[in-house]
């Protein structure tokens, strides 16, 4: 019998210090919650396993927040109700994000025991000062033990969250940033532009003209730059921000982007099943009182209309850099349906932002510096 393969995601919404420009569904201070969220957590997963026993999950992904704050024998408990809930193939690739700082050899020999072969470490930057600036809780030096620490435990699918476009942050700061993450090893860079997020520190500073931010030019120069030393040390530009060594590519975070089914567990998570997307209530508290009272902690529930779904697939398959098929979209579209796009993909190919290879669209150099602008184009 052939099953559905979907990925899971576990959002573990804890952290020790809210960063001045971090917008996720994230809480310092609330270690009072953790078995509670735990147990809540596992209960939801064991409600939606009875609803999809016929399931192969092939990606799982603790994603946070910072996972790694949870002691590890509640990271234990959940991966316990998932085996016992899913099916969960032997070549799942099973992630966890971690912060320098929160690591220690004991948790990552109980990841390693609980069958997790990829770990996401949050890096960001090789600057010390700038680290402070940005609210982190670690220093590069940590950041050098933490990649030693998951080695020593047997890691090799290793990845490194590294971010440009922070004030006061130099060319050469960002260079000595990569060339540690190179470096250290690891198998797959996340390289993102600062992006000013409304309900942040750092956007408040901004709005009040107190945040001196890098200049357009040197944001761009310091994304180049990656893209080009990261190929010369054999990695693949698969995605706008994201470079793997052949074979290191995030199979999880691939099913974002190709339209796969997924399910989320945890507060604020977001799953995508039979084309309705929904997500949970954000507020912790309020997803463990909602669990234990034996209601649903779906917050948001959206069906996806095929003119949205083929919409997304334009949008979500132009963020690959391989691009997306047009033949395979008007396979399971109808020709009709993509067509009514031909006249904008026209109009971007004639400004240089998108080219037509063989059957796959994709961003030109040029559209990866406006690619929010070609992504517009396809909302319906």
């Amino acid at each position: 019998m052939l099953h559905e393969t979907i990925g899971i995601y576990i959002h573990i919404p804890f952290c020790i210090k809210k960063c001045n420009y971090c917008d996720f569904p994230s809480l310092p201070g609330m270690d009072d919650c953790f078995e509670d969220y735990t147990n809540a957590v596992c209960r939801e997963i064991e409600k939606a396993a009875s609803d999809h026993s016929n399931k192969l999950a092939d990606s799982v992904f603790f994603g946070g927040g910072t996972p790694s704050v949870l002691p590890a024998r509640y990271i234990s408990k959940i991966i316990d109700a998932l085996s016992k809930g899913f099916k969960i193939s032997e070549n799942a690739e099973i992630s966890i994000e971690v912060n320098p700082g929160t690591i220690s050899q004991e948790k990552v020999m109980v990841y390693r025991e609980l069958d997790f072969n990829r770990i996401s470490i949050g890096f960001q930057s090789a600057n010390n000062s700038l680290l402070k600036l940005m609210g982190r809780i670690h220093t590069k030096e940590m950041f050098e033990e933490c990649v030693d620490r998951v080695k020593k435990c047997g890691f090799k699918n290793i990845s490194a969250d590294i971010i440009f476009g922070i004030p006061e942050q130099t060319m050469k700061d960002f260079q000595e940033t990569v060339e540690l993450a190179l470096q250290k090893g690891v198998t797959h860079v996340s390289c993102y532009s600062l992006k000013l997020e409304e309900g942040t520190r750092w956007y408040e500073l901004n709005e009040k003209g107190e945040l001196p931010l890098v200049n357009e030019d040197l944001e761009r120069e310091m994304y180049y730059w990656a893209i080009n030393r990261l190929k010369d040390s054999g990695f693949i530009h698969y995605e706008i921000s994201n470079f793997a060594k052949p074979g290191f590519q995030s199979q999880h975070n691939l099913k974002y982007w190709t339209d796969k089914p997924y399910l989320g567990f945890g507060a604020a998570a977001h799953s995508y099943m039979n084309n309705i997307r929904y997500s949970n209530i954000e507020n912790p508290v309020e997803y463990i009182k909602r669990i234990n009272e034996g209601k649903a902690a779906v917050d948001m529930s959206e069906p996806v209309g095929l003119d949205e779904k083929l919409s997304e697939r334009f949008i979500l398959g132009l963020r690959l850099i391989e691009g997306v098929n047009i033949k395979h979209l008007e396979k399971e579209f109808g020709n009709e349906a993509v067509q009514k796009y031909n006249e904008k993909i026209n109009m971007l190919i004639k400004k240089n932002l998108i080219c037509l290879e063989g059957d796959m669209l994709k961003l030109t150099n040029s559209g990866l510096d406006f690619a929010n602008l070609v992504w517009l184009e396809f909302i319906t």
